[in-house]
């Protein structure tokens, strides 16, 4: 009887795995392919040309991670993020909300099932906002939450000229 019942556990568990690692019916090519930073991005976004100067930390304690989070090409990155754990720059989305400029962007560890979701306003010269970080391991996830903020140091051309 066991052995009957450790079969039908692992056949549940083969499927489950297998849905979820399958692309969505409706995915097109260019969307399987998100995954690939080698490929050069060319999409413009709101943001581009924007590089912020501050910092990080565990939500609610000093931010003392010293961080740049960078607006270029359609993509969002933290360099802090990108040099100590490889995370690639990704697309960001943004919706005006008055003033404020509210993105959204998420990252996937390359070697590793990690990913970072950042949750984000830009207001004037200045950027803050959340980043949660998820880690999954087939026995465990663990789940932090970051605040980031930081000061405006490089704008496009086009903006600075229009001053």
């Amino acid at each position: 009887m066991q052995k009957s019942t450790l079969i039908a556990f692992l056949v549940v568990l083969v499927a489950i795995a297998s849905v979820s690692l399958s692309p969505p019916a409706n995915a097109s090519e260019s969307d399987l392919s998100a995954d690939d930073t080698s490929q050069t991005r060319t999409e413009t976004g709101p943001l581009d040309g924007l590089t912020f100067i501050g910092a990080l930390g565990p939500d609610g304690k000093p931010k003392d991670i010293k961080d740049s989070f960078v607006f270029e090409n359609g993509t969002f990155v933290s360099k802090e993020c990108e040099l100590k754990c490889e995370y690639p720059a990704r697309p960001y989305f943004v919706r005006q909300n008055g003033t404020k400029t509210e993105f959204i962007s998420e990252t996937q560890c390359p070697y590793k099932d990690a990913k970072i979701v950042w949750r984000g306003t830009v207001e004037g010269d200045t950027i803050k906002g959340k980043s949660t970080w998820v880690v999954k391991r087939w026995y465990w996830t663990v789940e932090n939450t970051f605040e980031f903020e930081g000061k405006l140091v490089k704008q496009p051309a086009s903006t600075i000229s229009s001053n």
